[in-house]
C-alpha cells in the first residue's frame, strides 16, 4: 500500500463520516470528529476485506 492509497482510503473514510454524520443528526454521543475517524476505520476495514475476498487490485481504494 502506498502512500497515495492510504490518503486515498482515509479521504474517503472522512467523506462517509461526514455524510453519517448529516444523515443521523442528533444528540450523539460521540460527536463529529469521532464519527469521521470511524468513517476513516471502516474505509480501511472495507480496504482490507475487499482485498482479501478480490473485489479490489493493487492501488485501487474503496469508495
Amino acid at each position: 500500500m502506498d502512500l497515495f492509497g492510504i490518503i486515498g482510503t482515509a479521504i474517503v473514510g472522512l467523506v462517509v463520516g461526514v455524510i453519517a454524520k448529516f444523515l443521523m443528526p442528533g444528540k450523539d454521543p460521540s460527536g463529529f470528529f469521532v464519527t469521521m475517524l470511524i468513517g476513516v476505520a471502516g474505509a480501511f476495514a472495507a480496504r482490507l476485506v475487499g482485498r482479501l475476498f478480490g473485489w479490489y487490485s493493487d492501488g485501487s481504494a474503496p469508495g
